[in-house]
């Protein structure tokens, strides 16, 4: 059985705001996300999953996401 990423399985709102999130803060943004009361857990863990990227690679692929992401949730 397969695992979805956690960036991967969040709502286009959702993937917009950890993009959002990175984007701008960086390493802080997990402390950021984590405030949401009911899906702070889930929007942690998928920014733990962009950091986790080298930088060369994150900032354009969190770019891309937020674009798409803001698209899909027109």
């Amino acid at each position: 059985m397969s695992r979805v990423a956690p960036f991967a399985s969040l709502s286009p709102r959702d993937r917009a705001i950890v993009a959002l999130a990175v984007l701008l803060d960086g390493g802080d943004a997990t402390e950021y996300v984590q405030i949401d009361k009911t899906r702070g857990t889930e929007l942690r863990a998928a920014a733990e999953e962009l950091l986790s990227m080298e930088l060369d690679v994150r900032l354009p692929y969190a770019g891309t996401m937020l674009r798409l992401a803001l698209e899909e949730a027109k």
